[in-house]
């Protein structure tokens, strides 16, 4: 079931902005949808990488054991009941009874190489045998990009970063036994790898210096897969997709509109192809309304495209609400890490005033408070407090801090 979240107002402390400026943009994938570019909301910075030169998706998380695969250029993942690791080079597959496995899109963790798990300690390709391991059970074959096909042995995944597997051709010749950490790539999402170069790409921009990334991926449209040419979202940024609706009325109301946190709900839907005309159209009263990872609120309007003979998609986007920071705030240099955190939440902040009464909660996203964690006077210059929030459920928490008349709020991530 995909979560649902709701644009609260009151939660974030959002003010309407008035006069807020309509911002003309667009992202060039190349002919043929060649490239990905990872687009920031707030300052609209595109960084561009190719799109055709990898064929698997290593996440720098250690706590997840997903790999996706690079499905809009045509690579597929298949299992055909083979678990002969102990003999991987020599181990022959059965090609006649070959099952796909398909990337998800309710979230990023949603990859091929875990389509067939079921629960802890069995994670699709791996089991878990304590201490943070995952050991890989399976042999899988995987079409490049290329039309090569090769089996391909998700080995180890270690708590220290590392993560082993093993490739070759499907007669065991070119074998390639390999290594990534994924820890050098800690400040990323994300990090790809090129199976027929041996090479490792590090493509992305930092963790929350993008909210989408335009390219082409394969998903489900009724009961068939398409290649589609679109947007995904980045982690936890819930999007509402208002069909129907007068762009200037969904503006008016964006805080009615329910969230959702799957990352396609962009995806490539706001455009069609007319084959008769042989041109692309733009649904009417199509508009989408998200939050960046600075809590502001924007309105992402597509206005055209110039399919894969430039790659080009054209939209406009507007900040309609923003995270209030009253200017002369009593409560200034405010920090809050590890964020993401597993427990422990470390609170920093200066008040100005002198033994101002400050309340210090955490609310869920629908706004209810979870934890109140100060409720009193605070002291004037540095204050830091320690919140151990390891009992709460993961997801998506506000920690609001208010001081006299001043909100201030910090959006917290519970792993």
């Amino acid at each position: 079931m995909i979560k649902k979240i709701t644009l609260i107002a009151a939660l974030v402390s959002l003010f309407q902005l008035s006069n807020a400026q309509v911002v003309s943009d667009s992202v060039t994938l190349g002919p043929g949808y060649a490239n990905q570019v990872f687009y920031q909301l707030s300052t609209g910075t595109k960084t561009t990488a190719s799109n055709l030169d990898w064929d698997l998706q290593f996440f720098s998380s250690l706590m997840s054991a997903s790999i996706r695969v690079n499905s809009g250029a045509g690579v597929e993942l298949y299992y055909g009941n083979s678990t002969d690791t102990s003999n991987f080079a020599s181990a022959t597959i059965d090609t006649s009874s070959l099952t796909i496995m398909r990337d998800g899109y309710t979230s990023w963790e949603s990859s091929s190489f875990t389509t067939q798990q079921t629960g802890h300690p069995n994670y699709g390709w791996g089991t878990y045998l304590g201490l943070g391991n995952i050991v890989g059970i399976k042999i899988y074959i995987i079409k490049l990009s290329s039309g090569v096909y090769k089996k391909i042995w998700m080995k180890e995944m270690k708590t220290n970063g590392t993560f082993d597997f093993v490739v070759a051709n499907l007669d065991g010749t070119g074998l390639v036994n390999k290594t990534v950490n994924r820890s050098t790539y800690s400040t990323k999402r994300h990090f790809y790898y090129d199976v027929e170069n041996d090479s490792v790409l590090d493509s992305e921009p930092a963790r929350t210096a993008w909210e989408l990334v335009f390219r082409t991926y394969s998903d489900q449209i009724g009961p068939l897969y398409y290649t589609i040419s679109g947007a995904l979202s980045n982690y936890n940024l819930g999007i509402s997709q208002v069909n129907g609706v007068e762009v200037n009325t969904a503006k008016a109301n964006y805080s009615s509109y329910p969230l959702d946190s799957a990352i396609n709900v962009v995806g490539g839907d706001w455009k069609n192809f007319d084959r008769f005309t042989n041109t692309w159209t733009i649904t009417d009263s199509l508009s989408y309304i998200m939050k960046d990872y600075n809590g502001d609120v924007y309105q992402i309007i597509f206005t055209g495209t110039g399919g894969s003979a430039t790659g080009k998609m054209y939209f406009t986007k507007e900040a309609i609400a923003y995270v209030s920071i009253q200017e002369n705030s009593p409560v200034t240099n405010l920090g809050v890490f590890p964020n993401p955190t597993t427990g422990i939440l470390n609170i920093n902040f200066e008040l100005v005033n002198a033994n101002q009464e400050t309340s210090i909660v955490l609310m869920d996203v629908n706004g209810r408070i979870v934890r109140t964690i100060s409720n009193g006077n605070s002291f004037q210059g540095f204050n830091q407090i320690s919140e151990d929030i390891s009992d709460l459920n993961q997801g998506v928490y506000f920690l609001t801090i208010q001081s006299g008349d001043a909100i201030i709020t910090k959006r917290v991530i519970k792993q």
